[in-house]
């Protein structure tokens, strides 16, 4: 089941409509029928916004399963669920690095492949929380708070999220980087 299904199981199973998670979350309706239908591939930030609003952590949108008394996870390499986000205007797809079972996790960590031709569609966005990020190869462009900054291979950030901040590639190859998102919920 893909993310928008379940996103729609779980906003039915409260009764709430498509209006109701707008006014919750700061996304239009329209948007999250479309995230819903399959349409649209969320951003982490919308993920992150539409799972608080309907009182869940992001990996229960992202996996299914049921919940895992530990918090203990051990990915094999190559076995995250990948998330595509292609046509988003986001400009990046990512994989959780998570098993799908584990839940009540503080972070969400991620591997993020970010699209260069995409990079001047990429907007600002905020969501609650703070990011961790670790450039694995490639150059990316911060845009964070009104500044911009440039990392390369090696570098790192660290941000609070509800300031506006946008990510984008730069460069003929797609840089990737480990993310990690917290929230304190």
């Amino acid at each position: 089941m893909n993310v928008g299904k379940r996103i729609r199981r779980m906003r039915e199973a409260q009764d709430l409509t498509l209006d109701q998670v707008a006014q919750l979350t700061g996304l239009g309706a329209a948007y999250i029928a479309s995230v819903e239908s399959g349409e649209e591939v969320p951003s982490i930030g919308a993920v992150l916004r539409i799972s608080r609003a309907l009182g869940s952590r992001m990996g229960q949108l992202l996996h299914e399963g049921g919940p895992k008394s530990d918090i203990f996870s051990i990915v094999p390499a190559g076995d995250g669920a990948n998330v595509e986000r292609q046509h988003t205007g986001q400009g990046y797809t990512y994989e959780s690095l998570l098993i799908p079972e584990i839940r009540g996790q503080g972070m969400e960590p991620f591997l993020v492949t970010f699209d260069t031709k995409a990079a001047s569609s990429v907007q600002p966005m905020v969501h609650e929380g703070e990011e961790f990020l670790h450039i694995l190869s490639g150059t990316v462009e911060l845009l964070y708070d009104g500044e911009t900054y440039t990392l390369k291979k090696g570098d790192s950030l660290y941000i609070d999220s509800s300031r506006p901040h946008a990510l984008r590639g730069l460069g003929k190859t797609p840089p990737r980087a480990l993310a990690v998102i917290y929230s304190r919920d």
